[in-house]
């Protein structure tokens, strides 16, 4: 008899197929919105395995609809939304992609690098909003003062966090000429020397900055690290950018700068109450902010790659072979 998993958004053509051949596949069909929470927890029953996605929150009472479940699985190298503590206590395996794999092919820095990127020229040269006007069968000529943007060649980049994407941003904005600063839990001497990056704290990279770029991992200490307070600092020319998590930032202090114009603009990828996030309608009707829906990984090369991770691991598991990557290590379980 066939092992049964069930899938939480549609998957890549690829894995699927490898799936499909070997177990009983249930899928939630919508990939336009995170599945809700009734949704989940009709398909997780019965299921030998629940294969989700980042963002999707697998709490104590979905573990618990499905006392026969034998796996949870995860296509990120985190255990994110998953209560790894009551999946333990019921003794069911958590495991996601291989954190060594992920720092080559199906690592998503570059990806979201180029996503943080287009953000900051879209905010930046009203890419939104000529879009909008050239649709609309407008065309002010191209000397008119009816869009003007703010320069990005040349200006000053700050950069809070300097791991795999911060480092790739520092790479794009020497390529633009910019002046990079960044602050980090620690200082990067090898970033000094190679893109003559300056650390600073965080009070003098707010204040300085032209384009602030936010890739701090989420943490107790880093929740709403961007509030009234820090966007007070920033100039009044400058463009806040974030693409890490969407609690990084107050949502509503982010709002109040806005409407009060003490920054130029903002370009969001990451959202406060995901993954079910209620955008405030002053936030959706300003034109100088950028909203794009958690895209930072969308590409589709590195998601047929990152989907057969997971599915091969999925598959491993349940031939009897040890997890390479497994959030709760003590739970017994080959997958016999």
């Amino acid at each position: 008899m066939k092992r049964s998993i069930f899938i939480t958004q549609p998957l890549e053509a690829s894995a699927l197929h490898k799936l499909t051949a070997l177990m009983e596949v249930d899928m939630h069909p919508d990939a336009a919105k995170t599945i809700d929470r009734e949704s989940l927890i009709q398909g997780v029953r019965g299921k030998d395995c629940l294969f989700c996605r980042l963002g999707d929150p697998i709490d104590a009472e979905v573990i618990r609809a499905n006392p026969k479940l034998k796996l949870i699985a995860t296509m990120a190298t985190g255990a994110g939304g998953i209560d790894v503590a009551a999946a333990t206590a019921c003794g069911i395996p958590v495991i996601g992609r291989d954190v060594s794999k992920a720092r080559g092919l199906s690592s998503i820095g570059e990806e979201t690098a180029d996503l943080t990127w287009a953000l900051l020229m879209a905010v930046a040269r009203r890419i939104v909003e000529g879009d909008r006007l050239a649709r609309s069968g407008i065309f002010p000529g191209p000397h008119s003062m009816y869009l003007l943007g703010s320069q990005v060649y040349g200006k000053r980049i700050g950069i809070i966090g300097m791991g795999k994407i911060g480092r790739a941003m520092a790479r794009r904005a020497q390529g633009f000429g910019m002046a990079i600063c960044y602050h980090s839990t620690r200082r990067h001497p090898d970033m000094e020397e190679t893109f003559q990056a300056v650390y600073l704290s965080l009070e003098e990279l707010l204040q300085t900055a032209d384009f602030v770029s936010l890739h701090p991992p989420y943490s107790k200490a880093t929740h709403h690290l961007i509030g009234d307070r820090e966007l007070s600092l920033m100039k009044s020319t400058a463009f806040l950018i974030n693409t890490s998590r969407g609690p990084i930032v107050d949502e509503a202090a982010l709002v109040r700068a806005l409407q009060a114009r003490r920054i130029a603009g903002a370009a969001l990828d990451v959202f406060e109450g995901e993954p079910h996030p209620v955008l405030p309608k002053e936030l959706t009707d300003m034109p100088n902010c950028v909203l794009t829906p958690h895209i930072g990984s969308a590409v589709a090369e590195k998601r047929e790659i990152m989907a057969n991770e997971i599915v091969d691991e999925i598959i491993a598991f349940f031939r009897g072979d040890k997890p390479s990557n497994p959030f709760n290590p003590e739970v017994p379980g080959s997958g016999r």
